[in-house]
């Protein structure tokens, strides 16, 4: 077979970090065809990760004046005698061929990655186009053009087993799925071989992770870890929600997968939606379609969930300013489809919970937007004021997450963020009405405007002494309720909102009462509207009718 040089026009540096890859050094066969014409150009790939030297962009084209035999044996006899042109170091077994297929064209396409001693260097391939006459076409791809000569030196490296362990502890998961492998490659840094373990970590609880862990076989040290998924970013698409309406959504696209992410809002953290799958997890798995529709009944209380959680971020951002729950940017979490057959959502200080229901007292927590905007509000107040949760401080902490749960609803209904008119309606001052008795119209959890009908006290002479429900919490709540009702009744929501958000988030402390909190809402109205303002008058005869005193 006549030997064909390949002249390499060279203009790189090349790519790998460090440990002493050990290998055994061998002679370089020469190579003698000073007639050879043909010419592979090369150019820098600037892509190249930190961890390993910049690779050669290589480039032939044209006909060489040598056949050869479409095999195996014959392809890695040529590259071999012409390895000069494509490396600079000695060494044997330069190449590995990793495939050949014929095209309809009678093209062979045979794809290569550059070795040491049979051990791929990682990244390092080209591919080379053979007609059916055994002609090279092209040569086309990327490799590692100078790195040091190999001593003859025995390694001594951590096993696999010892690697992949190494592997794991880089990521918190719940399971992984599927046992992760060591193989072995090379990375080229400073001109200098090391010789890794390539280890697939892949998991998909609490989320997705897929990441490439490349460990030192000498050191046991990480060489880098790299995220296999590759996302796309933000998008959009559509759900059906809990009570049967279309929901447009914002997503987050990452390969074939859409993830109920929201990275849309100004904030540093964004707003993401799991599943339980029944169990009493969290956060659980995050939600993820294959398309951009989560029509099906299975995805019903996740729609309604990440939607609502962003109407009621829009509301805190829109109307003060609130950069999310903790005015830092946090995450936004929920957890959907919680144990089975729970009748309950909650706050759990880091992020909310939502239950399916029974089907015949709750149906989907999630499916309420008041209900989304209490737990919320939860959070807001424990980085605020941050209520204590027992008796008359804890009351009120319930207290507000009703008031913003009905005012956040209220103002969704009247469409205030795309400039609807925000207007006080009675039927409105309802909690939990969407998913309480979904087969019994008309009733609710809660009535800030007539607490009595769900046995909540709506003056304080009928205030309920006892240790239950810390100290009635959910029961006493409806005093406050009542007066933040009579408040909205007098001078509308807007304003509402604005006193109650000051008197919460600025002036209250964590274990005011009733009282303290009557001087605190009359304190922010005085601040924002005038000591004499009509509603100053309105808070104060609001606390007046259920009994509260200064």
């Amino acid at each position: 077979m006549k030997k064909t040089m390949l002249s390499i026009m060279l203009t790189a540096a090349l790519v790998s970090t460090s440990c002493s890859f050990i290998g055994v050094s061998a002679k370089e066969n020469s190579m003698n065809n000073p007639n050879a014409k043909d010419a592979i150009t090369v150019s820098q790939n600037k892509n190249s990760a930190s961890f390993e030297d910049q690779k050669t962009n290589i480039f032939f084209k044209g006909k060489s004046s040598a056949k050869i035999q479409i095999t195996e044996k014959d392809i890695l006899t040529y590259l071999e005698n012409n390895k000069s042109s494509f490396t600079n170091a000695s060494g044997k077994s330069n190449f590995k061929i990793i495939s050949m297929k014929k095209d309809n064209l009678g093209y062979t396409q045979v794809k290569v990655t550059q070795s040491i001693n049979n051990i791929p260097i990682r990244g390092s391939q080209f591919v080379m186009s053979i007609d059916k006459d055994g002609v090279i076409k092209n040569i086309i791809g990327s490799i590692n053009k100078n790195y040091k000569p190999l001593d003859n030196v025995k390694a001594q490296c951590i096993s696999p087993k010892e690697a992949i362990n190494i592997a794991k502890k880089q990521f918190t998961y719940t399971s992984l799925a599927k046992e992760p492998t060591a193989t072995t490659q090379i990375v080229i840094k400073d001109g200098t071989p090391t010789l890794v373990y390539s280890v697939n970590i892949y998991y998909t609880e609490p989320e997705i992770g897929n990441w490439e862990v490349l460990i030192d076989s000498l050191s046991g040290n990480i060489v880098s870890k790299e995220s296999n998924i590759r996302y796309d970013g933000a998008t959009t698409g559509t759900g059906t929600a809990v009570d049967g309406t279309n929901k447009a959504l914002n997503l987050y696209k990452s390969g074939s997968n859409y993830q109920m992410i929201d990275s849309t809002k100004p904030m540093s953290g964004k707003i993401k939606t799991y599943t339980a799958n029944n169990r009493q997890v969290q956060p659980g798995s995050l939600v993820t379609n294959t398309t951009n529709k989560f029509s099906t009944e299975k995805f019903k209380a996740s729609v309604s969930a990440h939607y609502n959680a962003g109407v009621v971020y829009d509301f805190y951002k829109n109307l003060f300013g609130r950069n999310s729950i903790d005015d830092k940017g946090m995450n936004i979490i929920s957890t959907t489809h919680y144990g089975r057959s729970y009748d309950n959502a909650y706050w759990d200080g880091e992020q909310m919970v939502y239950g399916d229901g029974d089907g015949t007292e709750f149906t989907y927590f999630s499916g309420d937007l008041d209900v989304v905007a209490h737990e919320l509000t939860h959070g807001v107040t424990q980085n605020t004021a941050d209520l204590v949760y027992r008796n008359q401080s804890g009351a009120l902490n319930e207290s507000f997450s009703d008031v913003f749960g009905v005012l956040v609803q209220s103002y969704d209904k009247c469409n205030v963020k795309n400039g609807g008119t925000w207007k006080f309606n009675a039927n409105d001052w309802v909690v939990g009405d969407e998913i309480y008795t979904p087969n019994k119209p008309g009733d609710a959890l809660r009535s800030l405007a007539d607490p009595t009908l769900y046995d909540q006290p709506d003056n304080m002479k009928d205030y309920v002494n006892g240790s239950s429900d810390n100290g009635g919490v959910h029961t006493n709540s409806g005093i406050p309720n009542k007066a933040a009702f009579l408040i909205a009744k007098s001078i509308g929501c807007d304003k509402t909102a604005k006193i109650y958000y000051k008197a919460l988030t600025e002036i209250l402390s964590s274990t005011a009462d009733f009282s303290a909190a009557r001087n605190a809402l009359v304190s922010a109205a005085s601040q924002i509207y005038g000591d004499s303002s009509n509603e100053v008058s309105a808070v104060n005869s609001a606390f007046d009718s259920v009994g509260i005193t200064e």
